[in-house]
């Protein structure tokens, strides 16, 4: 039997993926891909981030809040992307659409295919049943802006769903003066974008948000490449490198807020890394 080219491709692509589970590991980078302008993300790439969705029953009504995978059962947003959830556990009307690399596809699309007929599996949605708000949340600066999301059943592993890795073996002391991956959904394209970040200092943030006071302790400022504005929960990451070749990707921040100032857009992130302990604790099974 003849197969289309987008169905072989699908046939194709599943096959390869239930090999690759095998050697499945979190933060997946493709080499050749880290070293683009193309802020548009190939559909394999930073397989982590999904989408915050609000169930009203008939239809689901997409927050612009991006989430992130960090293992089989818990996803990682903002404070304030789910303070629109009033119930916390059991029925939160909170979903998380992982799997997706075009956030206008529905779960019932079979297949989700570029302008390049590049094919992958549709969606998948995922129930939130219990939303953890980090108990240093400070609602007058804004720092500690984190939440944890633990869902209704495990994840299935694809290629197109994975997590992302916690920590690097070797980390910086400091997140200024670093270039820095991101990746997560944004106001100008449905599609996944990433981009690159330079972190800046608190008193070079402060000027260029026009700011009267510094960003909170917990918290970096990002410049980008591109004035693009992402989704809250956008995914800030660095690369592990071993025998001096990059090997994954990890979390150090997640978006918290763009500021427009003059000609400068900057992101404001959280800083992960200070909420590693709290983020272990309660993502555990």
């Amino acid at each position: 039997m003849l197969l289309s080219g987008k169905l072989f491709q699908f046939v194709t692509l599943a096959w390869l993926s239930a090999l690759s589970m095998g050697e499945f590991q979190c933060g997946r980078l493709d080499e050749k891909l880290l070293y683009t302008t193309n802020e548009k993300a190939e559909p394999s790439e930073h397989p982590w981030v999904g989408i915050l969705l609000e169930d009203h029953g008939n239809r689901y009504e997409n927050t612009r809040c991006s989430v992130v995978i960090i293992n089989d059962l818990h996803v990682l947003t903002t404070a304030t992307c789910v303070k629109r959830f009033s119930n916390r556990s059991g029925d939160t009307k909170a979903v998380a659409m992982l799997g997706v690399w075009d956030e206008t596809d529905s779960p019932e699309e079979e297949l989700s295919c570029n302008d390049k007929d590049f094919c992958v599996p549709g969606p998948e949605l995922y129930k939130v049943v219990e939303i953890k708000v980090h108990p240093q949340t400070d609602r007058d600066t804004g720092d500690n802006d984190l939440a944890i999301l633990r869902l209704e059943k495990p994840i299935e592993w694809t290629d197109w769903i994975q997590p992302i890795c916690l920590e690097g073996t070797s980390e910086p002391d400091t997140l200024t003066n670093r270039n820095l991956h991101y990746t997560g959904f944004n106001h100008d394209n449905p599609e996944k974008g990433k981009g690159l970040a330079m972190t800046v200092s608190t008193q070079k943030c402060k000027r260029l948000t026009s700011s009267s006071v510094l960003v909170p302790v917990n918290q970096l400022c990002g410049y980008p490449v591109k004035r693009t504005k992402f989704y809250p929960g956008a995914a800030l990451m660095d690369i592990e490198v071993r025998d001096d070749k990059p090997h994954y990707f990890y979390l150090v921040a997640i978006l918290v807020r763009n500021v427009d100032a003059g000609q400068a857009t900057t992101q404001v992130y959280q800083n992960v890394r200070r909420a590693r302990s709290w983020i272990m604790d309660n993502s555990k099974y």
